[in-house]
């Protein structure tokens, strides 16, 4: 044994950035800048439209969170050696990596909360009446994400004691409890996954019941279920997990010959892949889609305005009486989509939901 041991090679003590891969990092910025853009859009049109509610309240914490999120992704794909051969990364390197797996076990149950709280505020603000129970069901709803953040914000405290030697690689094996780590993620996975099918399917059975076309109410549907469709991310990324953490005999041969490969799991190979790309989108989708609701108007008249500009490059081959009645055609168009907003239909929306429970009762007591 102490032969094979003194066999065995050391970890490379200068960084190599040689084959260092900057794909992971760039696919989160990108990925970040695009639903940052999403929810600023959002908060300024509710600002713009006096309609700023407490989903909008709440979605601020939620992208402050998903910023840091976003930071610490780049951070750790940039330093750690993330998608470099495992032989190649340093010491240094590594512990930078458990300190990304560590800040990942509490900043995460924080960021999802934050945004589950602005859906089921933003359902309130469509939903909620009076006489409906609708009401009640959210109010339990959010009870429920107090609870989860309490739980999930204590449980990593028993990943590793002393935690600090979580990132320490030469040390960690000594005191990082891995199964322990595996369930908690499987556990943290399986409760998110579960309350954003919730938020999915929420909106079906009241949508259903408006009095309106069909093709409208699966329109509006899809739009609220939007933000809710982060659990089929959420479903791939534990099914990953689980596979990734059961896969420890297939190990690249030339790893085997180096000390690292006893301390460090050999999931590491694909980890930007399967944790920090799937970790990245899950929330990005529940923002965006969060957002659209808000800027949906706003998308309707950039459309417009693209329209516009396109058949304005083909003007100078139309006569110009033509081209003055079209001009003057888009001039009312616009100023008709200005006046239409997100916030009108929103309203509009709450109102004929009101009217139709009023008339429910009203027919029930007639009955």
């Amino acid at each position: 044994m102490a032969a094979s041991q003194q066999q065995l090679l050391p970890p490379p003590t200068e960084i190599d950035d040689i084959h260092k891969v900057y794909s992971i990092a760039a696919w989160c910025i990108a990925l970040g800048l695009v639903a940052g853009i999403c929810v600023l859009w959002r908060l300024w049109v509710r600002t713009s439209t006096r309609s700023f509610g407490a989903d909008d309240y709440a979605i601020i914490p939620a992208l402050l969170l998903y910023v840091g999120w976003t930071a610490m992704s780049a951070y750790v794909n940039l330093h750690a050696g993330v998608g470099k051969p495992l032989w190649e990364i340093t010491i240094g390197e590594f512990s930078v990596w458990f300190k990304g797996i560590i800040g990942s076990a509490w900043l995460y149950p924080a960021m999802s909360v934050s945004i589950r709280i602005s859906v089921l505020f933003f359902y309130q603000r469509i939903f909620s009446t009076p006489q409906s129970r609708i009401k009640y069901v959210i109010w339990l709803l959010l009870a429920l994400q107090a609870v989860y953040l309490i739980v999930y914000s204590v449980l990593p405290v028993f990943i590793c004691r002393p935690l600090y030697k979580a990132w320490h690689p030469l040390e960690r094996q000594q005191y990082f409890n891995d199964w322990y780590y595996y369930y908690l993620q499987v556990a943290l996975y399986s409760t998110s996954m579960t309350f954003d099918v919730i938020l999915l399917v929420f909106p079906i059975y009241p949508v259903f019941k408006l009095q309106m076309p069909l093709k409208k109410r699966l329109g509006v549907a899809i739009m609220f279920m939007l933000g809710a469709a982060a659990s089929i991310v959420a479903a791939y990324k534990l099914a990953i997990f689980v596979v990734e953490m059961r896969r420890y005999t297939d190990i690249n041969p030339k790893w085997l010959r180096y000390e690292m490969s006893r301390l460090v799991p050999p999931q590491f190979d694909t980890y930007g892949r399967t944790f920090w790309i799937p970790s990245q989108v899950e929330p990005t989708v529940a923002l965006i889609g969060t957002s659209l609701p808000a800027i949906r108007q706003s998308l309707t008249s950039a459309a417009q305005r693209v329209r516009y500009v396109w058949s304005s490059c083909n003007l100078s081959i139309r006569p110009p009486l033509w081209r003055h009645s079209h001009v003057e055609s888009d001039r009312v168009t616009k100023r008709s989509a200005r006046r239409t907003d997100s916030s009108d239909s929103e309203v509009k929306l709450h109102t004929e939901y009101y009217e139709m429970n009023n008339r429910g009762k009203d027919l029930g007591s007639m009955a």
